[in-house]
């Protein structure tokens, strides 16, 4: 508690009378934001004569980017703002004159954009490493404008890492520079033709094959067959992710396997039962991948959907929406850096803040 007010009358608000005070009291809460000035730091470097060396000498300040103004807290929130809070550099340094009158240009928030961006490059390294060693992974992609030409952003989401990274190619050329053309993993991926020749095994995603069977049967003169098909491939899908929660041993899995594979096809396979175009596209699909589509029940731990690397996307989205495009292919290169660094700590749940600090720190020590 950080105050402490009692508030109380003196006489009736209503009729002015005497008030005789009771034992009980109300007690309400309430929590405020209060103005924060910036926290300034004077440092006194005191200096020294080495008669051994023939030198002036003197400690080196401490938590300090070069010779830059604001600190790695300062860096820190920037980043922040822009990453996580999609704010346009512009806004960033409104908010920080309105809020902390800290007297910053839009070129002060740009030069410690880059800056953050070069401190993290060993560990969006580390990233890309872990990503090609994971054994299972997840990767989709969006478009996006840089430098006036249409590029690719991709996201490859692990169970420890995310990986974005910005491509002028779409297809398994990307898959390949990421994980290697040896990835021997699981790899959750949706239907585009191209990631068909991309290395590793495949799980297909179930919610791009029953998404576009549901909206079927929601059109306004829906084919007469939508409804059949949409509830039966539906059905499969249920009654194997059940089936795979009881799965103990590998050959149990291999079995229940087979049976859902041939269970899928038999179903989509129904000689004059989808006539319509709709239906036909996605029963075929569905044959196509029919092995694809039931990964998950063979290796544990893999998700039937891709949903994981499309939420992942959705920052990227937005800022598209937000800022529009990229000026630059570094200006792309520091987002894909920061984003990938910010993502895997809160994957982690490591605090970006705190362990964004102890990391620079960490580098600017190695530096020095």
């Amino acid at each position: 508690m950080d105050t402490t007010i009692v508030l109380e009358l003196e006489e009736c608000p209503y009729c002015g009378g005497e008030l005789k005070e009771l034992e009980d009291v109300r007690v309400r809460y309430e929590e405020e934001i209060i103005p924060v000035p910036l926290y300034v730091i004077k440092y006194i470097i005191k200096q020294g004569y080495c008669k051994h060396c023939d030198r002036v000498v003197y400690p080196e300040v401490p938590e300090t980017i070069g010779n830059r103004h604001f600190g790695v807290r300062f860096l820190l929130y920037i980043a922040y703002l822009r990453y996580v809070m999609n704010l346009p550099e512009g806004k960033i340094a409104t908010l920080l004159n309105d809020t902390y009158n800290a007297h910053v240009s839009v070129g002060t928030v740009v030069d410690y954009l880059k800056k953050a961006a070069e401190l993290f490059g060993d560990e969006y390294k580390r990233i890309k490493k872990e990503m090609r060693e994971s054994h299972i992974c997840n990767y989709d992609d969006t478009g996006q404008r840089v430098d006036r030409r249409n590029r690719w952003l991709w996201a490859f989401v692990s169970k420890e890492a995310v990986l974005y990274l910005t491509s002028k190619n779409r297809g398994k050329k990307v898959v390949i520079k990421v994980l290697g053309e040896d990835y021997d993993g699981v790899s959750g991926q949706d239907f585009y033709p191209s990631f068909d020749g991309a290395p590793g095994r495949k799980q297909k995603c179930w919610s791009h094959q029953i998404v576009p069977a549901r909206e079927l049967t929601e059109k306004k003169k829906p084919p007469p067959e939508s409804l059949e098909f949409y509830e039966g491939i539906s059905q499969i899908f249920e009654d194997a992710k059940e089936a795979e929660k009881a799965l103990k041993t590998s050959e149990d899995r291999e079995r229940v396997y087979t049976d859902f594979v041939e269970r899928l096809e038999k179903f989509v396979t129904q000689e004059g039962k989808w006539k319509h175009h709709g239906v036909k596209k996605l029963a075929k699909r569905a044959l196509k991948y029919r092995h694809e589509l039931f990964t998950f029940i063979l290796v544990p731990g893999v998700d039937p959907t891709n949903n994981v690397a499309e939420r992942a996307l959705r920052p990227g989205v937005r800022q598209r929406k937000i800022w529009g495009c990229f000026r630059t292919k570094k200006g792309a290169k520091n987002r894909d850096i920061m984003m990938s660094v910010i993502g895997t700590m809160k994957i982690m749940k490591k605090d970006f803040f705190s362990y964004g600090k102890e990391y620079i720190l960490s580098k600017l020590s190695y530096k020095r």
